[in-house]
């Protein structure tokens, strides 16, 4: 409709209008099939989209996301209660956009906003059927957006895709064969809800979180034990206490816990129960240490008022007994509730031990006897440069820190200690006495485990969940990884990287940080939709692990695939190694008796076709703000083309941000570029009409120079525009807004310019900038307006008075001689380099005043305009009487003196 609500949509509507003809030119002739050749412009790749539902308007380079969807669950099919129901490990629970909105919006809601019927959402309850459903969705889309693809190399990943299918387990059967992949207990990132490894592609939070390791010593509570636990009389009960500093332990004075912490008395095996959060005994049960493998057993819940007091024998420590007591910064979402303490060298145990004894209302707040207290004194323990033996206590009174609450001042205290302790520190007690502490802490972490007094524990860096919706734990699993911290595999990694040409410095350091973590990485999981790993089937490969390099099965895919996305085409398969070899890199699958000359054919596309260009972006935002489904602030690419249309949608995608920004789509934006795009149609039509009445012949500087058609018509003035020149800027400006809006751009080039072939075809080139050229409009531009104010002269004024000429008798009058000129030599430099310098201009400055008078009338509204040279003795006669204005400011070379005199 050209019309809604009173609002006009007919430029819109034009828009669309001309895109769908050009979409049916392009079409026609296969303008973007893609054949290797010497000519041929490098292919793009973008990266694997997850298709889970409609594609979402995308960011400014054009790489297209989708909606993040998962498969629907039984609880949310109400309206097809008989609908068939696939197994319980392909149920999904809210989308990733829901859960992050705190469930404003249900999967089955967000499916018909996509304009489903409830029948044909029941459907997708089998994970296939998205498969199905949404990727040729995706690709109407993305043809109407515009994008230059060659669809014939397009296909659909997961054992859905026999010849993709093929290609993932050539890949892996490579890679072990070459030692790669090796099986092996290891900690990972592991979702309870989905029973396999979270890697960062299944996370909604988390993503690059990896395991953290630490040492839980076992603090055995002494008997008889106090009622509330009375129930494990019998059993060996344990404080779990986490800690990244085992061989601190020999100057522990007691252990903390929080107050009002939730804790549980939970089974670890027949004999040993465990003091801790329930968090820390979940992380601990899916690592083999909890009597229910994978359900921690809680036999009594606990509070840290129920722990305060409680008598403990804690390994290495000098002191026999230890007490439990209170501490107020203790977070349970880290480690297992319980601390150790070492005033000796944590700035933390220090201050907190210090408010215990020096305020006995605090202690009688939290029922602390004297005795558990105040008979402990520091321990020391390990001896550092300039901070003694004590380094805790001496770094607290430095900083004159009074509170344990004093948390800013704390933080500064151990990142003072806790490096140079370890890299400086010297063990001063204990079987390894004068060691350094690097040398040490191996040697004491070992022998603690080895005797049975503590376990290793690990648990995320930080908070993950996964895109089920369920907080993520450490689980120690037996499964397949791929070992990308090999120091010769990783070397080859860092010397790639520092080959690479990347524009911005953060996009390098980001990959730097991953090279620097990724080690192991588990590349198998239990179920979902993917590839089985060929050796071992029970597995599938995990879903970044089939995704590395994908980008060389783009080349060949369509000599195997015969432009069908499924793969399903061609069915008389024989699948040998020795055709992936055979192509280098890539290619398993080898049709029955396929033909040499084929085979040649795909190594020929591949070597043509594996140059690639890393293209890295921020997050998107809508109108300045994040977007959401649940808030209505989304639009679906869709959407934005039924809105903007496609042009003036990558019109503001392509203003929407640069590098690693985030990108910002603007709706203002969009509409502008409605407007802009139809007025420039309007403006070549009308020009185009009146072809006959352009002028031909010379064109003077200003024409040559100029990039606007507004202004380029108010400079020609009553002799009219030139030919040749309009066609040229009309030439010029459609091949360079091509990458932007190619649609506007070839219907400019084919109905209104008449040019033959499609300006789609490559990219658009320039020829060298005409630096003379630029440098006379840059002066004609400058003389031709009434300038009031100018730019400050304060650092050239400072180096003339640091000069020779400075220190001159007469450098006032210098000053006011010279100044103009340094003024425009500097802008000059800094716009055109070296050639600035020259000593004469590279244009004859009257020569260009003289060519342009006309415009320089209209301009300043003058009716006559006279050029002279300053030399000219007729120059001082006709100045009259402001020839003494002449002498005072003289002209200087790019700076013409303006005498404005009445008639």
């Amino acid at each position: 409709m050209a019309t809604e609500g009173g609002k006009s949509f007919a430029r819109r509507d034009k828009l669309l209008e001309i895109e769908s003809k050009v979409r049916v030119w392009w079409d026609e002739k296969d303008v973007f099939k893609a054949e290797p050749g010497e000519k041929q412009p490098q292919p793009v790749c973008c990266c694997l989209p997850k298709i889970r539902g409609a594609n979402v308007c995308c960011h400014s380079r054009f790489t297209v996301l989708v909606v993040e969807e998962e498969p629907i669950s039984k609880e949310e099919s109400d309206p097809n209660e008989g609908a068939n129901v696939v197994p319980d490990k392909f149920k999904g629970k809210k989308s990733k956009a829901a859960s992050k909105s705190s469930g404003q919006m249900f999967q089955w809601e967000i499916m018909r906003s996509f304009g489903l019927s409830d029948s044909e959402i029941s459907k997708f309850q089998n994970p296939y059927e998205w498969l199905k459903f949404f990727p040729p969705l995706a690709v109407e889309d993305l043809k109407a957006f515009g994008l230059g693809c060659d669809w014939r190399r397009s296909f659909v990943t997961t054992d859905m895709n026999p010849f993709f299918d093929s290609f993932v387990k050539w890949q892996m059967r490579k890679l072990k064969s070459m030692g790669k992949i090796v099986k092996d207990m290891r900690y990972t990132i592991y979702s309870p809800l989905d029973g396999q490894p979270c890697a960062d592609h299944d996370r909604a939070t988390g993503e690059g979180v990896q395991p953290q390791e630490y040492t839980i010593i076992k603090m055995e509570v002494v008997p008889p034990f106090p009622a509330k636990i009375g129930v494990l009389e019998g059993k060996k009960v344990f404080l779990a206490a986490a800690t990244l500093r085992p061989e601190t332990m020999y100057g522990q004075t007691n252990c903390w816990v929080l107050p009002d912490g939730k804790y549980g008395a939970f089974e670890i095996n027949d004999n040993e129960v465990f003091i801790l959060t329930e968090r820390a005994a979940l992380n601990l049960a899916y690592q083999k240490l909890s009597r229910v493998p994978d359900k921690p057993t809680c036999l009594v819940e606990l509070t840290g008022y129920d722990l305060i007091g409680l008598p403990v024998r804690s390994p290495l420590s000098f002191n026999e007994i230890i007490y439990a007591l209170p501490m107020l910064t203790i977070l349970t979402d880290k480690g297992t509730g319980i601390v150790t303490s070492v005033p000796s060298d944590a700035p933390d145990d220090y201050m907190a031990l210090h408010d215990l004894k020096a305020k006995p209302a605090f202690r009688a707040k939290f029922g602390v006897k004297d005795e558990w207290v105040l008979p402990f004194e520091i321990v020391p323990i390990i001896d550092i440069p300039e901070f003694g033996d004590r380094a805790a206590e001496k770094v607290c009174l430095d900083l004159k820190i009074k509170s344990q609450n004093e948390k800013d001042k704390l933080a500064e205290a151990k990142r003072l200690v806790y490096l140079r302790g370890f890299t400086e520190g010297i063990m001063t007690v204990g079987e390894y006495a004068g060691r350094k502490v690097q040398e040490a802490k191996p040697l004491i972490r070992t022998k603690l485990i080895e005797t049975g007094q503590a376990i290793i524990f690990s648990e995320p860096e930080k908070k993950v969940m996964s895109r089920s919706g369920d907080e993520c734990v450490v689980a120690l699993t037996d499964q397949w990884y791929i070992t990308y911290g090999e120091p010769e595999w990783k070397k080859l990694s860092e010397e790639c990287l520092s080959n690479m040409n990347l524009y911005s410095d953060e996009t390098r350091h980001g990959f730097e940080h991953t090279l620097g973590w990724l080690n192991q990485w588990a590349c198998s999981r239990s179920f979902g939709l993917g590839t089985r790993i060929p050796w071992d089937e029970e597995f599938l490969v995990e879903s970044l692990s089939d995704s590395t390099i994908y980008m060389a099965y783009y080349t060949v895919a369509h000599l195997l695939q015969n432009g069908d996305m499924y793969g399903k085409m061609l069915i008389l398969l024989k699948m040998t190694d020795e055709v992936g070899n055979f192509s280098s890199v890539v290619v398993l699958i080898q049709i029955f008796r396929y033909p040499v000359l084929c085979l040649n054919k795909m190594k020929q596309e591949l070597n043509t076709g594996t140059h690639s260009i890393l293209e890295c972006n921020g997050h998107i935002m809508l109108n300045s703000e994040k977007m959401s489904k649940s808030t209505g602030n989304f639009r679906t690419l869709r959407q934005a083309i039924e809105e903007f249309s496609a042009d003036a949608t990558r019109f503001s995608l392509a203003d929407a941000g640069d590098g690693v920004d985030d990108a910002n789509f603007v709706f203002e934006t969009a509409n502008t570029a409605i407007l802009r795009l139809t007025k420039e149609i309007a403006w070549m039509e009308e020009i185009l009409a009146a072809e006959s009445s352009l002028r031909t012949g010379s064109q003077n500087w200003l024409l040559r120079s100029s990039n606007r058609e507004d202004e380029y018509r108010f400079s020609c003035g009553s002799g009219g525009m030139n030919r040749d020149l309009v066609w040229r800027f009309m030439d010029v400006q459609t091949r360079l807004i091509t990458p932007f809006c190619p649609h506007y751009a070839e219907f400019v080039w084919r109905e209104l310019l008449k040019k033959d072939g499609f300006v789609v075809k490559g990219w658009p080139t320039a020829d060298s900038p005409d630096l003379k050229l630029k440098s006379a409009n840059k002066f004609f531009k400058a003389n031709s307006t009434v300038t009031k104010t100018f730019a400050s002269e304060g650092e050239i004024m400072k180096a003339l008075q640091e000069s020779t000429v400075g220190q001159a008798a007469d450098f006032r009058r210098t000053q006011k001689l010279c100044m103009p000129f340094l003024r425009f030599k500097k802008d000059e430099a800094i716009k055109i380099g070296s050639q600035a310098l020259d000593l004469k201009l590279p244009f004859g400055e009257i020569e260009v005043l003289r060519e342009n008078l006309d415009l320089i009338k209209r301009q300043l509204g003058l009716e006559e305009v006279e050029v002279l040279l300053f030399a000219d003795p007729d120059a001082d006669v006709k100045a009259g009487s402001l020839a003494s204005l002449l002498r005072q400011n003289p002209p200087s070379p790019g700076n013409p003196t303006a005498i404005f005199l009445p008639r």
